[in-house]
């Protein structure tokens, strides 16, 4: 007698099958752009910007009221994609919004000197 199938077994307890793997540059900065801005949904003021580590796009800390915003997946900086904005939320937050329609008009041929660079 055959069990029930693993599609059925998914579906009975509820499991939400994760998307699939991003694989390419594109997809990483897409995933990564829209995880910093469900952060930064979270936050109320510009004090919150403020950490000890870089794991988010922008600078942990200000300086001179400016703040350091850069693209990065893979744990690296993508070239030529940073800027310093004004350090208030709504400023950081239109910089990764911006940067985000970037990289959807991009396609991954965009990326290959940033991949190649990577490689070195």
């Amino acid at each position: 007698m055959a069990g029930p199938t693993l599609e059925e077994l998914i579906k009975e307890f509820g499991i939400e099958p994760a998307s699939t793997q991003t694989s390419g540059p594109r997809a990483k900065l897409l995933a990564q752009a829209d995880r910093m801005l469900t952060e930064l949904a979270k936050y109320k003021g510009e004090d919150e910007l403020d950490g000890d580590t870089t794991r988010f796009w922008w600078a942990p800390q200000s300086v001179n009221g400016k703040r350091r915003v850069s693209a990065r997946y893979g744990g690296k900086v993508v070239q030529g994609l940073s800027t310093t904005v004004d350090n208030t939320l709504p400023s950081v937050r239109a910089t990764i919004e911006t940067f985000r329609k970037l990289i959807e008009k991009s396609t991954d041929d965009t990326w290959a000197a940033e991949e190649e660079r990577r490689k070195k």
